[in-house]
C-alpha cells in the first residue's frame, strides 16, 4: 500500500464520526485525505460562510459538520442537474437544508473563461451568490472542485468571486496533480496574489495579507 493509500485509509478512520450512513463515493469527489484537509481548515479557521464549485459526497459531510457545530452556510454549485437532485434531495432527508443549500446551474459561455472552456451560467450564480453574501456576509471559504470538463475549465472561480472573500479567506482547488488545474492555480497566484502549499491532489491557497 503506498502512502497515498495509506493517508486515505487513516483519513476515513479520522472522518468516522460523521459517517452516520451511507453515501456513495466517486471519483469525482475529494479523496479522504482531501477533506479532511478541507474540514480541519473549516474548524480551525472557524470559516462559517462557504461556497462550493460541484457537490457531492463532500457536501453532505461539510452539513453533518457544520450543524453539529452550530454554525456555519454552504452554498454549492453544481452543473450536472441528476448529481445536484441527489445531494439536494439528501440534505433534506438529514434535515440539513437550513445548514447547506445546492443549486443547479448550468455550463455556458462566460466572460471569464478561458477559450471556449465555459463555466456556471453567469447571471444565476451573480443572482444566488448576492443573496447569499447579503444574507450571510462575505465568503470565507471557497472549494474549487468543478466543473469538469476542459483542462482550464475552473479558471474563472477566482475572477468570480474574488470580490466576495473576506479578508483571509481560504481557497482550496482540487485536483492539482493535473495539467490543467497547475495552469489555473499558476495564474490565480499570478493574477490575483495567491499563495499556495499542496497536499497530495489538494492545492490549498491562502489570500496574502
Amino acid at each position: 500500500m503506498d502512502d497515498r493509500a495509506l493517508a486515505d485509509v487513516a483519513a476515513w478512520i479520522r472522518l468516522t464520526p460523521l459517517l452516520t450512513e451511507y453515501l456513495p463515493h466517486t471519483a469525482r469527489d475529494l479523496r479522504p485525505s482531501g477533506l479532511t484537509v478541507l474540514l480541519d481548515e473549516v474548524l480551525l479557521g472557524a470559516r462559517s460562510v462557504l461556497v462550493e464549485c460541484g457537490c457531492g459526497t463532500t457536501s453532505v459531510l461539510i452539513a453533518r459538520l457544520l450543524h453539529r457545530r452550530g454554525f456555519g452556510h454552504l452554498l454549492s454549485l453544481e452543473h450536472d442537474e441528476r448529481q445536484a437532485a441527489f445531494v439536494a434531495s439528501q440534505l433534506r432527508r438529514e434535515g440539513l437544508g437550513h445548514v447547506a443549500r445546492v443549486v443547479h446551474v448550468p455550463l455556458t459561455q462566460h466572460p471569464a473563461a478561458i477559450g471556449k472552456a465555459g463555466w456556471y451560467a453567469p447571471e444565476v450564480v451573480h443572482d444566488e451568490v448576492s443573496e447569499y453574501v447579503d444574507r450571510f456576509g462575505l465568503v470565507d471559504l471557497l472549494l474549487v472542485d468543478g466543473p469538469s470538463g476542459d483542462d482550464l475549465i475552473r479558471y474563472p472561480a477566482m475572477p468570480v468571486f474574488h470580490g466576495v472573500l473576506a479578508p483571509g479567506a481560504a481557497v482550496l482547488l482540487d485536483d492539482v496533480g493535473r495539467p490543467g488545474e497547475l495552469t489555473v492555480m499558476d495564474r490565480w497566484r499570478r493574477e490575483f496574489a495567491l499563495r499556495f502549499r499542496t497536499q497530495d491532489s489538494i492545492g490549498y491557497a491562502l489570500l496574502t495579507p
